[in-house]
């Protein structure tokens, strides 16, 4: 793996502005992902998973803004640029339904060949376009260019919305849910299929989900994410047998542990909290089994833990006058 960021986030913090109030959805968050690197970014509905890489993609809306920080694409910060000229290009993004994100009235090869045609490819844009469909296992591909969405299952949509998503050869991929309406088998296929074409491609991907189980098979390292911030961070090793915080301890302990088939799973009580309205202190507060009165009052420090590895919380911080 390169160890050159081909992104790094600096204290982003985007809100969405609603007739009911300001939605603080992401909360001043770092990370950076490395070339060639998969970052599986992980949290309950509402963490602010998909709210920070549709800042990332410059698709937050009408009513997103971003008020500050940086967002950092291969040393250029994308949010002074035309994102327009960016996407599907050099980032693209995988989302979680594909009949969203496909046109029922245009045929397949169409919505293929139309960002070869916005991005000028240098080269045979059908040939590209049959190509791509073979290496996604639609086949055979001359005769299903001409078909339309209904025409295809859902697992082969989702195959052919990877196919548009990499047909530019873009550095980084953004993958939101992209197995979540889909079954075991099938999910497990497209998540192998996003791996090898990540190998042979070198490419970065960002998988966003709420399952850790995809999270412990393909992601290198782990962003866990709640109330709109970064909780904890670390490799996969590092975040499933080092885990430090309450809340991946708790995300851990309420999943099936194929190791300790008896185990009895333990749900966190509770639910997240109102954005439009968060915590003073930490966002966890109210759920935590292990939260101390500074907690309620104060944001927690950051504790790093290794260079890789570090968590949000004032468990672990000395002298903090619990």
């Amino acid at each position: 793996m390169n160890d050159e960021n081909i992104l790094s986030v600096k204290d982003l913090e985007m809100s969405f502005f609603t007739s009911a109030g300001e939605v603080k959805a992401v909360d001043k968050i770092s990370f950076d992902i490395k070339r060639g690197e998969i970052l599986g970014i992980v949290g309950e509905s509402g963490s602010g998973k998909s709210a920070s890489m549709l800042s990332i993609m410059g698709l937050q809306g009408s009513s997103g803004r971003i008020k500050s920080g940086s967002i950092f694409f291969q040393g250029r910060d994308i949010t002074t640029l035309n994102m327009k000229e960016i996407r599907g290009k050099n980032i693209s993004m995988i989302f979680q339904d594909p009949m969203t994100s496909l046109n029922p009235v245009l045929t397949i090869g169409y919505q293929l060949e139309e960002p070869l045609k916005r991005h000028k490819w240098n080269g045979n844009i059908r040939e590209r376009s049959i190509k791509m469909l073979e290496k996604v296992g639609i086949v055979p591909a001359v005769q299903r260019l001409k078909q339309y969405p209904h025409e295809f299952s859902g697992g082969q949509r989702q195959r052919i919305m990877i196919a548009m998503s990499m047909i530019c050869n873009p550095e980084l991929l953004i993958a939101d849910e992209p197995t979540t309406a889909l079954d075991v088998t099938v999910q497990a296929q497209i998540l192998k299929l996003m791996k090898d074409l990540q190998q042979e491609t070198k490419m970065s991907i960002i998988l966003i989900t709420h399952d850790l189980g995809i999270i412990a098979g393909y992601a290198d390292r782990v962003l866990v994410m709640y109330g709109g911030k970064i909780m904890e961070q670390g490799t996969r090793r590092e975040i499933f047998y080092s885990t430090s915080h309450p809340y991946t301890k708790g995300l851990l302990r309420s999943v099936p542990n194929p190791d300790k088939p008896k185990e009895r799973l333990i749900p966190i009580e509770g639910q997240p909290p109102n954005l439009l309205n968060p915590p003073k202190g930490c966002p966890y507060v109210k759920r935590c089994p292990e939260a101390m009165k500074i907690c309620l009052e104060n944001k927690p420090e950051k504790n790093i833990l290794s260079e890789t590895h570090s968590y949000s919380c004032w468990l672990g911080v000395k002298n903090n006058n619990a």
